[in-house]
C-alpha cells in the first residue's frame, strides 16, 4: 500500500473519530476542534488567551482558521469580538509555536462522555521558543482554559518538547519519577493509540512499519528521508513506541493502584491493560498502539487477514476492552473467567457515563449509545445485563455491591502482580523500590485497615457517584438506648417503615452517623437533609449546621493527591472539630460536659473521640497543640455548638 494511501486511511479514521465527536455533542465538540485551535493561532485583545507582551508564542502549523473556523461559528462564540479577518491567515512554519495538536484519551471513542474533559497534547520545540517564550505560551493556554470552562468545557494543556518525547525524556510528575521510565512508556503509548490530530502536522509514526525496535524505527527514517520517500517538514516525529521493559511496570501497577483507590471503576480497564502485558514471555512486553497502527495505517501487516477493518470501525477504546475480555475469558481458573463480566460492565458504564437513560438522553447520545451497543454486541463484549444499567438510577445499595466487586478486582490483581515481581532477581533492573511499596501501602492500609475510632470507607464505586440528593434521618429507641438511620431519600414517619431496603446506615452515634456519610461523599454540599418526628431536644437546623461545619471543616480527600513523601513521615493530625454538648443537656454547675472530637490525620484518615468531662476535652485540645500544632490561632481547631440556652456558658467554659 502507497503511503498516499496510507495518509487516506489515516485521516478517514481521524476524520470519522471528530464526526461521532461532533454527533455525541457538537457544541462541545466545536470548542475543541475548531474555537481552541484557532484561539492559540491568533493573538487579539478581545479574543480569550490574549496576552499584550510582543513576540507571544501563537500559530499552529499548516492551521488555515479560516477553513477550521466558519463565520457562524465565530459570531456563535464571539458576537462582540473586533478580531480583523487580517488574523485568518496561514502562518509560516517559522512563525508557529505548535507544530502539532493533539486530543489524548477518550474524545471520539465509545468512552466520551458529557463528563469528559480534553486533554491536549502541544507538540513545541522549547530550544525555539526559550523559557520566556514557553511561559508565555503556558499562560495563553491558561487563559483559553478559562474560557472553556466558562463554556462548559473542560481543558487541560500539555506543552511537551518534540525531541524529549522522542527520546522518552519528557516531564512528569515528582511521584511518578520512581517508576522508572514505565510510565511515561505508557503515557506515550496512551498518545500513540487514543490521539485525534485537531491541527498541525500528522505523527510520522503511523507510517513507519509496526514491530521495529527503537534502532530500526530511527534507521528506516532516515533512510526514508535520504531516499525522499518521505518529507520530515509534512509531518511530526514523536518517535517509536517498541514496548515496556517488563521490570518496569511493577511500577506503573502501583500508581495506577494508587489512582484507583480515587475512582476505582475507570482505573479497572487500565489495570487490566497492565495484566495483559504482563502475560508476554518476552522482556521488553509489546503495546496495544503497536496493534491500533496495524489496523488504521498498516493492514498487510495484520496476523490474521480476518481482523481488518474500515479505518471508520476503529475505535481504540473498544478494541483494548476486546482484547481485555478475551484474554481473561481464556484464562485457565474461574476466579479469572469472572472479571470478563466486570470488564464488561465496566466498559459499558464508561459509555453510560453522562447519558442517564436513552429516553433522556440527548438525540446526539442516544444514537452514539445504540451504534456503541451494537459494536459492543457484535464484539461479544456487552454486558448480559446491559438492560439493568440502562434503565436504572445508581441506588445506595446496587453502587456498594458493585463496588466491593471493583476493590475486589484491584487487590486480587495487586496480590497476583505483587507474586509476580516476588519472582524477579535482584539484578533485572527492577525499578520500583521499597519506599515506592510503603507509600503505596500507606495508602492502601488507609483505606482498608480498621482502627479504634477511626471512620471506615466504603468500597465504592466512585465517591462523586456516591453523593445523595436527599437523606433522611430517622430516630428510634429500643430497651433505652438511641439508634440512628440514614435513609436514602425523603421520608416521614410512617414510609421508613416501609422503605427498609432504603436504609444506608444505622448507627448508635449520631455525630459518627453524620461523620460516616460526609468522609464517604454520600453526604455532599448539594445533599438535602430531612428529619423524621422525634423526641430529641435537636431539630433538624441543628443536623443541617452539624453537616455544614463538618464540610467546612474537612474537605474530601483524595488518595492519588497525597504528597508521597507525608506517607513515609510519622502520622500527624492536620485539622480538627470540636462539637461540645451536641445534645443540650444542662451543664450550668454540673461535672459533665460531653464532646466529641472529629480529627484528620495526614495519611488521610477521620477518627472520632467522645469525652463526657470539660477537663477530658480541655487535656485532649492541649495534646492537639502540643503534638500537632492544632489549635483556633493556628486555625485549624474549629468548635461546633448547636444554638442552645447553655451556649454563652459553654463558651465561657471553654475559654477559662
Amino acid at each position: 500500500m502507497s503511503l498516499q494511501k496510507k495518509i487516506a486511511r489515516y485521516r478517514k479514521y481521524n476524520d470519522e473519530r471528530i464526526a461521532k465527536s461532533l454527533v455525541f455533542n457538537s457544541q462541545k465538540s466545536n470548542i475543541i476542534f475548531s474555537v481552541v485551535p484557532y484561539l492559540l493561532h491568533v493573538n487579539h485583545p478581545d479574543l480569550p488567551g490574549y496576552l499584550p507582551e510582543p513576540g507571544c508564542p501563537r500559530g499552529i502549523c499548516d492551521f488555515d482558521p479560516a477553513i477550521a473556523l466558519s463565520s457562524e461559528l465565530f459570531r456563535r462564540f464571539f458576537p462582540t469580538s473586533s478580531a480583523p479577518k487580517s488574523d485568518d491567515t496561514t502562518l509560516p512554519p517559522d512563525r508557529c509555536a505548535i507544530r502539532s495538536l493533539k486530543t489524548i484519551g477518550s474524545i471520539g471513542t465509545i468512552a466520551q462522555s458529557e463528563k469528559s474533559d480534553c486533554d491536549y497534547w502541544v507538540s513545541i520545540h522549547r530550544e525555539q521558543l526559550g523559557p520566556e517564550g514557553v511561559e508565555l505560551l503556558r499562560r495563553k493556554c491558561a487563559g483559553i482554559e478559562e474560557w472553556t470552562q466558562k463554556k462548559g468545557v473542560e481543558t487541560h494543556f500539555f506543552l511537551m518538547d518534540i525531541t524529549q518525547t522522542r527520546d522518552n525524556c519528557f516531564e512528569s510528575t515528582a511521584e511518578e519519577e520512581s517508576a522508572g521510565s514505565a510510565l511515561k512508556i505508557l503515557l506515550k503509548d496512551e498518545l500513540f493509540r487514543t490521539h485525534l490530530l485537531v491541527a498541525g502536522k500528522p505523527l510520522l509514526w503511523w507510517f513507519i512499519p509496526p514491530g521495529l525496535g527503537e534502532g530500526q524505527y530511527r534507521h528506516l527514517v532516515q533512510r526514508l528521508v535520504k531516499e525522499r520517500k518521505i518529507n520530515p517538514d509534512n509531518f511530526v516525529d514523536l518517535g517509536n513506541v517498541t514496548g515496556i521493559p517488563k521490570a518496569e511496570i511493577f511500577g506503573a501497577c502501583l500508581w495506577q493502584m494508587n489512582k484507583a483507590l480515587d475512582s476505582p471503576f475507570k482505573s479497572v480497564i487500565k489495570f487490566a491493560y497492565l495484566e495483559l502485558l504482563l502475560q508476554h514471555q518476552s522482556n521488553a512486553l509489546p503495546l496495544f498502539s503497536d496493534k491500533v497502527k496495524r489496523l488504521v495505517t498498516w493492514p498487510e501487516k495484520l496476523a490474521d487477514p480476518k481482523e481488518k477493518l474500515d479505518p471508520a470501525e476503529v475505535d481504540p477504546y473498544l478494541l483494548l476492552a476486546r482484547e481485555i475480555v478475551a484474554f481473561y475469558q481464556q484464562a485457565k481458573t474461574e476466579q479469572m473467567h469472572k472479571w470478563a463480566d466486570l470488564i464488561r460492565e465496566c466498559l459499558f458504564l464508561k459509555t453510560l457515563e453522562g447519558v442517564e437513560s436513552q429516553k433522556q438522553a440527548k438525540f446526539g447520545q442516544k444514537n452514539h449509545l445504540k451504534t456503541t451497543m451494537a459494536q459492543m454486541e457484535s464484539w461479544n463484549i456487552l454486558p448480559a445485563t446491559y438492560q439493568d444499567f440502562l434503565n436504572f438510577s445508581w441506588q445506595y445499595k446496587e453502587l456498594i455491591v458493585f463496588g466491593t466487586r471493583v476493590h475486589e478486582y484491584l487487590t486480587e490483581t495487586y496480590k497476583r502482580l505483587r507474586w509476580f515481581f516476588k519472582k524477579f532477581g535482584p539484578n533485572t533492573g527492577l525499578t520500583i523500590t521499597e519506599r515506592d511499596i510503603s507509600i503505596l501501602g500507606r495508602k492502601l492500609f488507609t483505606f482498608y485497615e480498621r482502627k479504634p475510632n477511626k471512620i471506615e470507607y466504603i468500597r465504592s464505586v466512585s465517591r462523586h457517584l456516591m453523593a445523595m440528593d436527599d437523606i433522611t434521618i430517622h430516630i428510634t429507641k429500643y430497651e433505652g438506648r438511641f439508634f440512628y438511620y440514614a435513609f436514602c431519600g425523603e421520608q416521614d414517619h410512617n414510609s421508613v417503615k416501609e422503605r427498609m431496603e432504603a436504609v444506608i446506615k444505622r448507627d448508635d452515634n449520631l455525630i459518627r452517623l453524620v461523620a460516616w456519610l460526609l468522609v464517604n461523599g454520600i453526604l455532599a454540599a448539594r445533599t438535602r437533609l430531612h428529619l423524621t418526628k422525634n423526641f430529641l431536644p435537636i431539630d433538624l437546623v441543628d443536623i443541617q449546621n452539624l453537616a455544614e461545619s463538618m464540610l467546612n471543616t474537612f474537605p474530601i480527600i483524595h488518595f492519588s493527591q497525597i504528597p508521597p513523601n507525608r506517607l513515609l513521615e510519622q502520622e500527624n493530625t492536620l485539622r480538627a472539630l470540636a462539637i461540645v454538648n451536641f445534645f443540650k443537656e444542662p451543664v450550668k454547675g454540673g461535672k459533665t460536659l460531653t464532646s466529641t472530637i472529629m480529627s484528620e490525620n495526614s495519611y488521610g484518615e477521620y477518627f472520632l473521640h467522645d469525652y463526657s468531662t470539660l477537663t477530658q476535652l480541655k487535656n485532649a485540645m492541649r495534646v492537639l497543640l502540643t503534638r500537632h500544632f492544632v489549635s483556633r490561632w493556628n486555625n485549624n481547631l474549629d468548635f461546633f455548638i448547636t444554638n442552645q440556652e447553655e451556649a454563652s456558658n459553654i463558651k465561657l467554659m471553654l475559654n477559662s
